[in-house]
């Protein structure tokens, strides 16, 4: 048996987004868990599934672009707004960001975004100690930055990496703000960890 989520939990997801306390729920694909909580690892729509008489099952089903329309908000961000991102490309000074939604709902078409160096904390050198190609992060656009791009800090302590793989491949979890590891190895890499 199969339930879409609704009350309070999210009908869609977007990854790093979380969906409920993992209490007597299971963990299934498109999920992964964190500090006793649920959360998304990929864009779908939150599916809850019958284990036994006493439990459901967590699952995110990922969905097409086309089937998402409906939830699809068409205004660009704005100032202020939390925004969840795919990281794209990464330079000592800057981290580029394509801009696939807000905590709630996603953006009709990705948004370009820019991470500065000095929009981070605890980062002073180098941008590849806090971010790789591919992470999923949280940011707050702090300005409409030029033409090509928004200005996005992770500067609060809520934002920077809210999912990512190790290089071997495998999903990582938050050990302290500036690392995460690896669940399959155990190996160490460094980020700018949100909370």
């Amino acid at each position: 048996m199969q339930f879409s989520s609704s009350g309070d939990k999210p009908l869609y997801a977007v990854p790093g987004m979380e969906i409920c306390e993992q209490g007597n729920f299971s963990i299934g694909s498109g999920c992964y868990s964190n500090h006793s909580k649920i959360y998304a690892s990929l864009l779908g729509r939150v599916v809850f599934h019958q284990v036994d008489t006493s439990s459901l099952q967590v699952c995110v089903v990922p969905v097409a672009r086309t089937t998402t329309s409906t939830l699809r908000r068409s205004a660009p961000p704005t100032v202020g707004d939390v925004v969840i991102g795919k990281v794209f490309k990464v330079t000592w000074r800057a981290v580029v960001v394509d801009i696939f939604g807000t905590e709630m709902e996603l953006f009709r078409y990705p948004f370009r975004g820019v991470i500065r160096l000095a929009d981070v904390t605890n980062l002073k050198t180098d941008l590849h100690h806090g971010f790789r190609t591919g992470d999923i992060v949280r940011a707050q656009v702090v300005s409409l930055g030029d033409p090509q791009a928004y200005y996005l800090s992770t500067n609060d302590s809520r934002f920077g990496v809210i999912y990512a793989t190790s290089n071997a491949g495998y999903p990582m979890e938050p050990c302290n703000e500036n690392e995460m590891i690896c669940t399959k190895t155990a190996i160490k890499e460094s980020r700018k960890v949100a909370k």
